[in-house]
C-alpha cells in the first residue's frame, strides 16, 4: 500500500511538472485579484472563468443554504461548469450562467457523489450536458446513489420531482478540455473527503477548482473521508502552479488555503493519537482540543459545531482501526443536519 503510495505522490508530482512546462503563463504576469463576494454573487475571475458563490455557514441556522459553489469556464463554442448542485440550484445557477454567456453548456463535472454536488445532474443534462465524474464518483453514484436520492427525497421537492442522472464521461486520474481559448484539467488526486474527489485545473489562469477536497471555512465533513491520504492529495496540489483557489464551500482565496485545510487534518490527527496514547475517551478528546487558529480561520471553535465533533469520532475511529475506507461512502451518513448543512452527504434540505 505505502509503495502504491508513493507511487501515485511521484506521478503526481511529475503530473504537475509537465503542466507547468506545457502552459508556464508570461514573464510578469500578474495575480488575478481576490474578488468581494456576498452570497449568490457571480465575478469573473479570468478571462470567461466566472466564479459563483453559494450562502453557507457553521453557526448562523438562519442562513439557507445554497449547495455547492460553482465555477464555468467558457470555451470557444460551449461551457464547462465545475459541480451540478441540487436541482434547484442548478436552474438558478443555470439562469446565471446565461447572463454570461450564449454558449451552450456541453460539460459539467461532478467533484464527488455528494447531493449537493452531484443531484442536479438531471437538470444540466435537460440543458445538453454531459456529466463528467471520476471513476469513483461514477461508482458511489451506482452503489448509494438510489437509496441516498431517495433519502433526500423525503426532505426536498426538488430530488422528489427529479430522478438521479448517472455520469455520462467516466474517467481514472486525468481528463483535459482544451481549446485555443481555455485549458481545463481534471485530476483524481485519491481518496480525501470522498473516495472520488476531483479537482479541476485551470493552469492558463492558475486557478484551481477543488470541490470539498479544500474548503474555506468549518466546512470538512469528514465522514466519507480517508484523513491520512486527505493530508497527501492536499500535498499533491501544492505542487500545481496556483494563485487562487475556488472551494466547494466558502469564499475563494490564495493557494495557502491548501496549507491551512492541511494543518487542520495534521494537527486533529495528532491530537487524537496523543489522546488514545494517553487513553482519552473521544469525549476527553474533544473537550481538551485548542487550535485558536482554527477559530481565526473559520469563525468558530475546532470542536464548535457538532460536524467537528463528529470528525474528532470519524478520526478516533481510523486511528483505531474501525474505519473501512474501501466501503466508506458507499453508506448513508447520520450528522447533526442543525450544524452540518450538507448532511454528511449533502442531502440537506435547508
Amino acid at each position: 500500500m505505502l509503495k502504491r503510495l508513493a507511487l501515485f505522490l511521484a506521478a503526481g508530482g511529475a503530473f504537475a511538472l509537465a503542466v507547468l512546462a506545457a502552459e508556464k503563463p508570461a514573464e510578469g504576469a500578474k495575480q488575478l485579484p481576490i474578488p468581494e463576494m456576498q452570497f449568490n454573487d457571480v465575478k469573473e475571475l479570468a478571462p470567461g472563468v466566472f466564479f459563483r458563490y453559494s450562502s453557507i455557514s457553521a453557526s448562523d441556522p438562519k442562513v439557507p443554504f445554497g449547495g455547492s459553489n460553482h465555477v464555468w469556464v467558457v470555451f470557444k463554442d460551449y461551457v464547462l461548469v465545475i459541480d451540478a448542485n441540487f436541482p434547484k440550484e442548478a436552474a438558478d445557477v443555470i439562469a446565471d450562467i446565461k447572463k454570461t454567456t450564449k454558449k451552450p453548456i456541453k460539460y459539467v463535472l461532478d467533484t464527488h457523489h455528494h447531493g449537493d454536488h452531484a443531484y442536479g445532474n438531471c437538470v444540466w443534462a435537460k440543458e445538453g450536458a454531459q456529466i463528467i465524474a471520476s471513476k469513483q464518483t461514477a461508482r458511489l453514484l451506482k452503489a448509494s446513489g438510489p437509496k441516498q436520492w431517495e433519502d433526500a427525497a423525503k426532505d426536498r421537492k426538488d430530488v422528489k420531482e427529479n430522478e438521479l442522472k448517472q455520469a455520462d464521461i467516466v474517467f481514472d486520474d486525468t481528463y483535459e478540455l482544451k481549446d485555443d481559448t481555455q485549458h481545463v484539467v481534471f485530476r483524481a488526486f485519491g481518496h480525501s473527503h470522498t473516495a472520488g474527489d476531483a479537482v479541476a485545473y485551470l493552469p492558463r489562469h492558475k486557478v484551481l477548482c477543488t470541490g470539498d477536497a479544500c474548503v474555506n471555512g468549518a466546512f470538512n465533513y469528514m465522514g466519507h473521508s480517508n484523513s491520512a491520504s486527505w493530508i497527501k492529495c492536499l500535498e499533491a496540489m501544492e505542487k500545481l502552479d496556483v494563485d487562487v483557489i475556488c472551494p466547494g464551500h466558502g469564499k475563494p482565496r490564495r493557494k495557502d488555503l491548501i496549507a491551512q485545510e492541511k494543518r487542520y487534518f495534521t494537527e486533529l490527527r495528532a491530537a487524537v493519537q496523543k489522546g488514545i496514547n494517553d487513553k482519552k475517551s473521544v469525549a476527553e478528546i474533544t473537550a481538551a482540543l485548542d487550535f485558536p487558529w482554527y477559530k481565526e480561520w473559520t469563525g468558530v471553535d475546532v470542536a464548535g459545531p457538532q460536524m467537528n465533533k463528529d470528525n474528532v469520532k470519524h478520526v478516533y475511529d481510523e486511528l483505531t482501526g474501525k474505519v473501512d475506507h474501501d466501503r466508506i461512502g458507499a453508506r448513508p451518513a447520520t450528522p447533526d443536519r442543525r450544524t452540518d448543512p450538507t448532511g454528511g452527504t449533502g442531502l440537506a434540505s435547508r
